[in-house]
């Protein structure tokens, strides 16, 4: 029988529909709390956190991580910029679809975005990995959705968007999370990939 953690982490599923409720801030200090205990390298602890509950301002956001990806598809036609990955025809229509389209498939109308931040040396990135985990499995033991927004990433492309976000120097955005209450019901896991299996025990 699996107890309430393994139970939580069968359950949870990434959230991109909310209803208009904002989450109240003790909730979000619960999350923040939970992603502070997480394992870190050498217990470092590298992470800070910047908060967005304004709505006006995450679809502004939005619309910045928008502007950053019609420049990526742009900049793939100059030849001294090449990302391997721009040469994917299927990803590129994906792209130009988030780009232009008028709604927010950034962040989904979520009511609250979290950022977690830390300074680009060995193996921080992998303990804000941890610490993103712990948030979205409190939050949904507290009733909440959550999803990782890997778009926030382009918005470290442009400095003046990391300054009006008050990103500190020398820190980037190792991980863009959304919470909110899920509209409906979220669903169960798909089944898991049987290529992931163990493929060796070495005893």
């Amino acid at each position: 029988m699996d107890n309430s953690i393994i139970k939580a982490i069968k359950e949870r599923r990434s959230v991109r529909s909310f209803e208009e409720k904002d989450v109240d801030k003790e909730l979000l200090e619960k999350i923040i709390q939970a992603g502070k205990y997480a394992p870190s390298a050498q217990n470092k602890q590298p992470w800070k956190f910047i908060v967005i509950t304004n709505k006006n301002f995450i679809q502004e956001l939005s619309r910045d991580v928008k502007g950053e990806l019609k420049k990526l598809l742009k900049w793939r036609f100059i030849k001294k910029f090449s990302i391997k990955e721009l040469k994917d025809r299927e990803l590129l229509k994906f792209l130009f679809i988030i780009a232009v389209s008028k709604k927010d498939v950034i962040f989904f109308d979520a009511p609250a975005l979290v950022l977690v931040l830390t300074e680009n040396k060995l193996f921080y990135d992998e303990s804000c990995a941890c610490c993103a985990e712990n948030m979205m499995l409190t939050a949904h033991s507290l009733g909440l959705g959550s999803c990782w927004i890997g778009f926030a990433s382009v918005l470290g492309l442009k400095e003046k968007i990391m300054e009006k976000i008050g990103v500190p120097d020398n820190h980037h955005i190792s991980a863009a999370l959304i919470f909110g209450h899920p509209k409906g019901k979220t669903g169960r896991a798909p089944m898991r990939k049987i290529g992931s299996d163990v493929i060796k025990w070495i005893e």
